[in-house]
């Protein structure tokens, strides 16, 4: 059964949020709930808070808490797809927020196959009626895929990569979370440091399965769209590929110059679209007692007045 989820950096998050009362708000990640709650808490009768979610198993508590506040209502569904339906629908908020990690729902139910410690089924959909799972992955798809998809996602060395990878062929097909876990510690063993080193390999599994990286970017560039001047996009990450993404976002959205040095002034007339804010990391009370929240990075930035310009925004690398 899965235990009691408390988000991460919760006050730093209402914090960087800098609500005033009135804001429409938009919950991009509900998982649990938490925040939505919390920042109810801080809103007014005029406030509202629209939650996102994929999981099918988040639509009942976000239905009770429509019926507990009316200024909340829930869309199911992939953050980028509702994000791109409310920018067709001519949508804009005042916040954007994005809690990337897993919830402890997700984690602690064995039977959604992401924990590496407990048996389930090696699936790791967030909605597992749609998509490939992380059992149709690692059984059908050529070694050197599966190598590149825990190098890119699960920053693994590429050799330890290779190991893992030829030992998941070798004992195909695998079925449960488990079978996964051993094939890996057979394939790299037990490092004394770096906990258990099936970690990074259901990290980048999941990663892949669920497109999140992709998913991600597209929620981003929805997010830009749909935020007022002065709205502000509130991000937090819990591994260093969704934290690079979110990164790269903001700075290629800030608008720094590209005038030579040597120019006195600046004429390439650069107008930032964000304004970056600070970036936030769990305290040391926190940490202790949530080692989950050990790997968290806060990142917010505010929406400037500069109109978009489609043609002309930075493209997204690898």
């Amino acid at each position: 059964m899965a235990t009691e989820h408390y988000p991460v950096m919760l006050e730093e998050t209402v914090e960087a949020l800098v609500l005033e009362g009135a804001e429409k708000v938009v919950d991009a990640t509900f998982g649990g709930g938490g925040h939505a709650r919390r920042i109810l808490q801080e809103l007014g009768p005029e406030g509202r808070v629209i939650g996102i979610d994929l999981d099918p198993e988040v639509a009942a508590r976000a239905a009770g808490l429509a019926e507990e506040d009316r200024r909340f209502t829930f869309r199911p569904g992939a953050y980028d797809e509702v994000l791109e339906g409310l920018v067709a629908e001519g949508v804009n908020v005042d916040v954007v927020l994005f809690d990337l990690g897993l919830s402890s729902y997700q984690i602690d139910e064995a039977a959604r196959g992401f924990s590496y410690v407990r048996e389930g089924p090696l699936d790791m959909r967030m909605d597992p009626g749609r998509g490939r799972s992380a059992a149709d992955f690692l059984n059908d798809t050529e070694p050197a895929e599966i190598v590149g998809v825990l190098v890119r996602y699960g920053d693994v060395p590429r050799g330890e990569a290779r190991r893992v990878a030829r030992e998941v062929v070798r004992r195909r097909p695998l079925a449960t979370t488990l079978e996964l876990s051993e094939a890996v510690r057979a394939a790299v063993g037990w490092k004394e440091r770096g906990g258990n080193p099936a970690k990074r390999i259901f990290q980048a599994v999941r990663v892949y399965v669920n497109d999140e990286v992709g998913g991600l970017e597209r929620a981003l560039s929805a997010a830009e769209r749909l935020l007022l001047p002065g709205g502000r996009l509130v991000a937090m990450t819990f591994h260093s590929g969704e934290d690079r993404v979110v990164k790269r976002f903001i700075s290629g959205r800030a608008g720094r110059c590209v005038c030579p040095p040597e120019l006195p002034v600046c004429i390439c007339g650069v107008r930032p679209i964000f304004r970056k804010g600070v970036v936030r990391r769990p305290s040391a009370r926190e940490v202790e007692e949530n080692p989950r929240s050990a790997s968290a990075r806060l990142r917010s930035t505010v929406r400037t007045s500069e109109p978009l310009d489609v043609d002309h925004l930075p493209e997204e690398t690898p």
